[in-house]
């Protein structure tokens, strides 16, 4: 076979598997009761992917994301077209700057906010970036770090990222019930039950680590009444195998 030839077969499966999860495809979004909390993702793989996460760096500050979620989150980006971010759990702020260098990238007129319950953790490069908004608050009282009054100012669509691991189903409930629209997408990070399997040798007896082991049981009970309003996105998903990601069926589109 040819060198045209094999090039011929490669773009027709990538045509065939780009309409398979193509957002006119109703398979894409799905219900959370449609999915297992699984991964094709194994310990061992994890410890591969996740051992070097602290060498990780973007425009020289370290940036705390998945392997996994550096490539599937520009796309996210690139095909929403966020007119707002917002990250709860700024950490040093290596993700905050990412973000808005991806609206920089894709021309995307958009803002991001970011808040920490401790800002002077920032990263001085990160802190010196005049395209992010950096709130300093307590995410247990989110409607006071992001009061109702200011969310109905902030363009649609949004992108809302939970990386804050407090609070998780209060700041659902708060943003479902203050501006989340149909085009909207919440992501809940963490919720892969690897991750505090992973970390517990390292974290013993940190309560981060229970919040985060019964994020995505939460999740299904919250979801129980609004499965209908929020459709799992596989495409962001199982793009490299069953919910291989850091995330367990938890990136949401609000329809």
């Amino acid at each position: 076979m040819s060198d045209l030839e094999n090039l011929l077969d490669y773009r027709i499966a990538v045509d065939k598997t780009q309409e398979q999860y193509s957002p006119a495809n109703n398979q894409r979004f799905v219900k959370i009761s449609e999915r297992e909390d699984r991964s094709d993702l194994t310990m061992s793989l994890c410890k591969i992917f996740w051992e070097k996460t602290f060498l990780q760096t973007w425009n020289d500050v370290f940036i705390d994301k998945g392997f996994f979620e550096l490539s599937l989150f520009p796309m996210l980006v690139k095909e929403l077209q966020p007119q707002t971010i917002i990250e709860l759990g700024a950490l040093n702020g290596g993700s905050a700057v990412w973000f808005a260098d991806l609206l920089e990238i894709f021309k995307i007129k958009g803002s991001v906010y970011s808040v920490d319950v401790d800002l002077s953790l920032l990263d001085d490069k990160a802190k010196a970036d005049s395209r992010i908004h950096w709130i300093e608050g307590d995410c247990h009282q989110i409607s006071q770090v992001l009061p109702p009054d200011l969310l109905k100012t902030l363009p649609h669509p949004w992108l809302v990222l939970e990386d804050c691991h407090v609070n998780t189903i209060g700041i659902c409930e708060y943003f479902h019930n203050n501006g989340l629209q149909s085009g909207d997408y919440l992501i809940v990070e963490d919720t892969n039950k690897l991750v505090p399997q992973y970390w517990g040798a390292r974290w013993k007896d940190s309560p981060e680590l229970d919040r985060i082991e019964r994020k995505i049981d939460d999740l299904r009970e919250w979801l129980k009444d609004r499965e209908d309003e929020y459709l799992v996105d596989t495409h962001y998903l199982d793009m490299y195998g069953y919910n291989v990601s850091k995330n367990w069926n938890s990136v949401f589109k609000r329809v």
